[in-house]
């Protein structure tokens, strides 16, 4: 019922920003994730299948004030966000200071090092279009006992944050998928509203 509702409100949506405030938004709260980003691809210059991932968006409830600088990352395998855009495949991190030596990516730690934050369990789902084309990339952040809960201590990010589970992979692929179609349905009535004008 939440996923219908969800996906009734994205379809209905046509401005962009908005549209993806509302699939981070959602998706965190069906998860019940501290934060979260969402990254769309920006196609080389002719349209080619190269390109880079944009960082549009971020929230995160321990520091709701954070500015929000565009930044861009490689779609290649040496980032987290790069490797599910790249492979097409989700990434369920339970400790991102924790991961393998045999894994191509790194967890970038300049943003905890800068704000004191500590980025613990991750879901990191790509946004596929029904043709199979992925545009962007969902990262989630630290799912909680409690939604209400500010990560702000060590203590309470080893008491409150649990991996994500099949269930919240399910739920977030679920929705990414309906997110997906209306980003690149938003994306057109953009471009139809400018040819247009």
């Amino acid at each position: 019922r939440e996923l219908t509702n969800v996906g009734v409100a994205l379809s209905t949506e046509r401005d962009l920003l908005t549209l993806l405030e509302m699939i981070l938004s959602q998706s965190r709260r069906i998860t019940v994730s501290d934060a979260g980003s969402l990254y769309l691809i920006e196609r080389g210059e002719n349209g080619d299948s190269s390109g880079v991932l944009r960082f549009k968006l971020s929230q995160n409830h321990t520091l709701p004030t954070l500015p929000l600088t565009e930044l861009t990352v490689a779609i290649d395998h040496t980032s987290l966000a790069g490797y599910a855009a790249a492979t097409g495949e989700p990434l369920v991190i339970a400790d991102v200071y924790l991961l393998p030596d045999d894994v191509p990516y790194k967890q970038n730690r300049t943003f905890d090092e800068k704000f004191g934050y500590r980025t613990k369990s991750m879901l990191v789902i790509p946004l596929k279009t029904h043709r199979d084309e992925t545009i962007g990339v969902l990262q989630l952040i630290n799912r909680k006992r409690d939604a209400e809960t500010r990560l702000t201590s060590m203590d309470v990010v080893d008491r409150e944050v649990l991996s994500f589970d099949q269930h919240a992979l399910e739920l977030v692929g679920a929705l990414a998928s309906q997110a997906a179609v209306a980003i690149e349905n938003g994306r057109l009535y953009e471009d139809s509203e400018r040819l247009f004008e």
